[in-house]
């Protein structure tokens, strides 16, 4: 396995990482790092014939130091307290407390995953309205207002912001006094999150309370202009390439520059580059964040995809005095593609 495992340049295969894991084979860990990357849906599955997920081995192996790298992949989708298919059934804080006693990085890892298990509980609460049960928590552990889990994109003040739970905002902000600068995993404020869902007075009400968050919401959206800019002047690149190609070499301007494969879901990052979504993602989800092609640090690693219909429309506009051979080709290669 060790061998197999160390030439493998991609991804392993569940049953790979399920294998290490399950031996504790620690000098592969990176291994299976590096493939949760890409495949974190083996996190929690079961294969048939076992009880146990590749989540609740690592666990009873006490690897924290993996556990904590795990739960900070970007985009991460897990149940935390997915429990064994065993009798009695367990879910991981149960694991780790049964195993604390091994080690003294067993015990840390059972106390990570206690403070975990009750940032989640009390961010879920809010994400659910249910105000109260957030209060009782709050009342308990006033630290738990500004915390969250890493694989949770909303603190519990953007789910007020989000629900627009003004009422629910003024009670717990008397009893715990949130940080109002506080940003979702994609670089938003609580303001931010209750203008795209049109709550613009609760938005106003946050960003009085505290300059600071206004401040951060004006300088996203300077941020935001620019990229806009770019984004005129790349597409008006994109035009005089496709001109200048006179429709021999037009297919390089619908290959992603990552795949050398047609466009099925093109998507714009921030360093005004079109890419194809998975290529792209599985490059961000890899830890970089710089531009591929300019490697420039990247202003934010939001994916804009592209409107489809308009992208046509606007094409097709802009290179309607091809000639009909050009033209033809064209077409055909936005049916193809887009």
């Amino acid at each position: 396995m060790a061998s197999a495992s160390s030439n493998n340049q991609g991804p392993l295969s569940f049953e790979e990482v399920y294998d290490i894991v399950k031996r504790n084979e620690q000098a592969h860990y990176d291994l299976v790092y590096r493939t949760l990357l890409a495949k974190s849906e083996y996190l929690t599955e079961i294969p048939n014939n076992q009880t146990h997920s590749i989540l609740h081995h690592l666990v009873s192996n006490g690897a924290l130091d993996l556990f904590n790298k795990i739960i900070a992949i970007p985009n991460i989708r897990f149940i935390l307290l997915t429990r064994t298919l065993g009798k009695p059934s367990k879910d991981i804080l149960q694991i780790s407390e049964e195993n604390k006693g091994k080690s003294k990085t067993h015990k840390k890892l059972y106390e990570q995953i206690d403070r975990l298990v009750q940032m989640d509980k009390c961010v879920e609460y809010a994400k659910n309205n249910q105000t109260d049960e957030c209060r009782k928590m709050l009342e308990q552990n006033r630290d738990l207002a500004d915390q969250k889990p890493p694989y949770r994109k909303y603190y519990l003040i953007h789910h007020l912001a989000y629900a627009n739970n003004k009422n629910a905002f003024d009670q717990l902000n008397k009893l715990c006094r949130f940080d109002l600068t506080l940003l979702t995993n994609d670089q938003k404020t609580a303001s931010e999150v209750a203008i795209e869902q049109h709550h613009d007075r609760f938005a106003h009400y946050l960003e009085t309370l505290s300059p600071e968050m206004r401040a951060i919401r004006e300088q996203h959206q300077q941020e935001k202009n620019k990229q806009n800019e770019v984004q005129v002047k790349n597409n008006e690149q994109l035009e005089k390439q496709i001109v200048n190609t006179g429709g021999t070499n037009m297919l390089d301007c619908f290959t992603c520059p990552l795949t050398r494969e047609l466009f099925h879901d093109p998507v714009i990052l921030s360093d005004g580059f079109t890419y194809e979504r998975t290529a792209i993602q599985h490059w961000l989800d890899l830890g970089n964040r710089r531009s591929p092609m300019t490697n420039i640090e990247l202003t934010n690693v939001d994916l804009e995809k592209l409107f489809i219909n308009e992208r046509r429309s606007f094409f097709k506009n802009k290179f309607s005095n091809m000639n009909k051979i050009d033209m033809k080709f064209f077409e055909q290669i936005l049916f193809l593609i887009w």
